[in-house]
């Protein structure tokens, strides 16, 4: 006998599918987005003067992106309903895309 590892593996148990948290985290863009939106509008020196669109450009950019890292974690996951965090994206993505068809429709 050797005392080497065999080559032979185990079966494997079925391999479950996951609860869809990150998917349903892609839903979180929308207010996250917004808060951060509002907080940098605050924040801005635009505020003083009444001007600028620097707090809806962050807001709507950071909906965007946080629904698509939730999504992006809840495919490496491998979660169940997959459906779930692709039309989470899909609604985080909306204000962005209102945002910049604002601004190619104005001036």
């Amino acid at each position: 006998m050797s005392s080497e590892p065999s080559l032979t593996t185990a079966p494997r148990p079925a391999r479950t599918a996951r609860a869809p948290w990150l998917g349903l985290a892609s839903f979180l863009g929308l207010p996250l987005g917004g808060a951060a939106g509002y907080v940098a509008a605050h924040l801005g020196s635009a505020a003083a003067t009444g001007e600028g669109t620097t707090g809806a450009a962050i807001g709507a950019l950071a909906a965007a992106v946080i629904g698509l890292m939730a999504t992006v974690g809840a495919r490496v996951r491998q979660e169940r309903w997959p459906w779930l965090g692709i039309v989470g994206a899909v609604v985080s993505a909306a204000p962005l895309v209102v945002f910049i068809a604002g601004m190619m429709v104005m001036r």
